[in-house]
């Protein structure tokens, strides 16, 4: 082993073979005992050899191995009306992390919702994942159902879609459909392919309509089907590959 370097938790060696993806523990063994395995160099003999993956470089046939790193955590949660999108608040206030398990307490939130809106948030321990879906190059969708008063012409629904000055730097832009029509109200959904601060109510605004209710549905297609306000769910590894168009990557390994 070098010395100078950080050390990490030792595991058995079949164990780690086994993570960078030979096979089995039983194959892992089999591969040690035929002599094809070396740990910086030395070929070992034992099978109940100790491997330190911080320390040591493993080989198969020359060729080194090394397990992925571990999956980053990806879930999406129903936030509630009335809860903050902040770790902790000065006034008390509850907080989405206060519906979470202790574990998930240093996820990092995709975005923010305000106090008064509910719906679909993501929150991950993907740090670069979390930035790319909020920056505004890769224009990821975010879906809204809001009540608001009275109800929008074509005309109005025509300068959402063509873009609205809200005093930022560039226009605001919204793709946005009556679904439900009441008597003084309506139910429109709205698609936003950025995440400006309380935007939809901004736009709404805008054209002489306020938003009294809104939810968010959708995240980057991701939906809280099923949960209730306050409930969360892991992502399928499915939903994961559509948000990072990564993939997990196998290790290569010689003929047997």
């Amino acid at each position: 082993m070098t010395e100078g370097r950080p050390s990490g938790t030792p595991e058995r060696l079949n164990r780690y073979l086994s993570r960078a993806g030979v096979g089995s523990r039983r194959r892992a063994d089999e591969l040690v005992a035929a002599g094809r395995v070396a740990i910086d160099g030395v070929t070992v003999v034992k099978l109940a050899t100790l491997v330190d993956p911080a320390r040591d470089t493993v080989t198969l046939d020359g060729r080194p191995l090394k397990p992925p790193d571990e999956a980053p955590v990806w879930i999406v949660f129903n936030k509630p009306v009335g809860t903050l999108t902040a770790r902790r608040d000065a006034r008390g206030r509850t907080t989405i992390f206060d519906h979470l398990p202790t574990e998930w307490h240093r996820l990092i939130p995709v975005g923010r919702l305000d106090y008064d809106t509910e719906g679909v948030i993501l929150l991950t321990s993907d740090g670069d994942g979390a930035n790319r879906l909020m920056h505004p190059r890769y224009e990821v969708e975010r879906v809204y159902e809001a009540v608001i008063a009275g109800v929008p012409t074509a005309a109005e629904l025509g300068r959402l879609a063509v873009g609205i000055d809200l005093g930022d730097r560039t226009l605001a832009h919204a793709n946005v459909t009556v679904m439900r029509r009441q008597r003084d109200q309506c139910t429109v959904r709205v698609l936003l392919r950025e995440g400006r601060k309380r935007e939809v109510k901004r736009l709404m605004l805008a054209i002489g309509h306020r938003v009294s209710d809104l939810k968010r549905v959708s995240f980057a297609g991701v939906t809280a089907r099923g949960l209730k306000p306050g409930q969360w769910r892991r992502l399928t590894a499915a939903e994961i590959r559509r948000l990072t168009g990564r993939f997990v990557r196998q290790a290569h390994l010689p003929e047997s």
